[in-house]
């Protein structure tokens, strides 16, 4: 099994999305890192990761008004990359995470 935990913060709105019978509920979360470089100096980064709920019609309540940025949250769920092409037309690759828990902080 592979699982990815994120404590971080929502970095736009939820975008809800009709898919068949379900509803996708989108949105891209902030994780800030830091580490020490080869100085000792602190150094802070932050990794974006698009996260994914999945729900049925029945299930589905107004999680995604909750979803707003700056929203502080803690993720659980499965990994996945996507590749794709930019605008400069480089190869690049995106983390995502289809969300199985999912827990409002502030």
């Amino acid at each position: 099994m592979l699982k990815l935990i994120l404590n971080g913060t929502v970095g736009s709105d939820a975008e809800v999305k009709n898919v068949g019978q379900r509803k996708a509920i989108n949105f891209d979360v902030a994780v800030s890192m830091d580490h020490k470089n080869a100085n000792g100096e602190k150094v802070e980064r932050t990794e974006w990761v698009r996260a994914v709920l999945w729900r049925s019609e029945k299930q589905f309540t107004k999680v995604a008004d909750f979803l707003k940025k700056g929203q502080k949250i803690i993720i659980e769920g499965t990994p996945g990359s996507q590749g794709y092409q930019s605008k400069d037309g480089t190869i690049k690759s995106t983390l995502h995470v289809n969300i199985k828990e999912l827990e409002l902080l502030n």
